[in-house]
């Protein structure tokens, strides 16, 4: 049985998308620079195509530009009674190769994405050496330098737990109600060629990870000094930060709901 939205005779469905962000102005439609294409622009197109009626795809967050998602979640509201597998089969025909719908479901009354979610988990991808191959390029951050793996570890733990981090957040992140957060894991591990910074929370702020990467790598490199995380929590200034690593090396891994 369908289950109804708000609003009579809407339905709401619940969609799971995974992106190549590298061509994306990130996930939200942009207002001043409407000559790149969004994710979330690109979504709500194909969709009209397919539903004949304009929809709001309202994702989980709004990851930025070049940021890759492997399970980002959105919802989205229509009238339509299409079924959920044929939607998916037709979005997926008509959406860019870089864009890839991976799953449609009805949701319950009232779902929102992006209020009802829980947990997220990113990953910070950095390639140790001189040349990563073609295939991982586009998602990979390369580092030439030796890294002190033990000392950015150590760093890296210091970000554990509910804290301000404010200094860690863009400048606009400053002008939210709260800067709090809670970071329940994080680890820095190798894989080959490659180092994985993973971190799950219960949310983050604008530029916040790839921030806590820049540091972190930043510390490895010798060029910040050991202590500086739990320095800028405690301070809450952006000043003592590292350089904000770069897009190309984040992807969202999932976002968690309560069942």
């Amino acid at each position: 049985m369908t289950k109804r939205g708000p609003g009579t005779g809407t339905r709401t469905l619940k969609l799971t998308i995974a992106y190549d962000g590298t061509r994306y102005a990130g996930w939200q439609i942009q207002t001043r620079n409407t000559q790149t294409p969004t994710i979330q622009g690109t979504l709500q197109k194909v969709l009209k195509t397919i539903l004949h009626e304009d929809v709001r795809v309202i994702g989980s967050g709004r990851t930025d530009a070049g940021v890759h998602a492997e399970a980002q979640v959105a919802h989205v509201r229509t009238r339509s009674m299409i079924e959920t597998k044929t939607l998916r089969k037709a979005a997926n025909h008509l959406l860019p190769s870089d864009i890839v719908v991976t799953s449609i479901e009805e949701a319950l009354r009232g779902f929102h994405a992006q209020y009802a979610a829980k947990r997220k988990r990113y990953r910070y991808r950095i390639f140790l050496g001189d040349a990563p191959p073609p295939f991982i390029r586009p998602y990979v951050h390369r580092v030439h330098a030796p890294l002190n793996l033990a000392a950015m570890r150590r760093e890296a733990a210091a970000a554990k737990g509910a804290h301000d981090f404010r200094a860690f957040a863009r400048e606009e992140g400053k002008t939210l109600r709260s800067t709090r957060r809670t970071i329940y894991g994080i680890a820095l591990i190798r894989r080959g060629k490659e180092l994985h910074l993973e971190v799950e929370g219960n949310g983050f702020l604008h530029t916040m990870v790839r921030s806590l990467a820049g540091t972190v790598m930043d510390v490895g490199r010798g060029r910040l000094p050991r202590g500086i995380v739990r320095r800028m929590l405690r301070e809450g200034q952006r000043s003592l930060a590292g350089a904000t690593a770069p897009a190309k090396g984040l992807t969202l891994v999932c976002v968690g709901y309560d069942d």
